[in-house]
């Protein structure tokens, strides 16, 4: 399976939305073993435009807590009933 935030940008481009970003909006715990929460914004542009805000869960590291954050968004979508539309 692909990771989720390949999967997420691949339903942005199908649906011709701007691509995701992602920024660290939480950084713990001492430098030795940091925690980090990460946040991934989608701009859903349609009949009505709508900003998607995700927080990760607390991860070891910012590749896991970005690639969480894609997962939460990528569920929403998935309830929304957003696919990759067929070319």
């Amino acid at each position: 399976m692909a990771p989720a935030k390949a999967k997420l940008c691949e339903i942005c481009v199908a649906n011709k939305w701007m691509l995701p970003s992602y920024e660290c909006s939480k950084e713990e715990g001492p430098s030795h073993r940091k925690i980090f929460t990460f946040k991934v914004v989608v701009e859903i542009q349609g009949d009505f435009n709508t900003t998607l805000e995700c927080f990760s869960s607390p991860q070891s590291t910012k590749k896991n807590a970005a690639e969480n954050a894609a997962e939460g968004a990528l569920w929403y979508l998935g309830q929304m009933g957003y696919f990759p539309k067929n070319k």
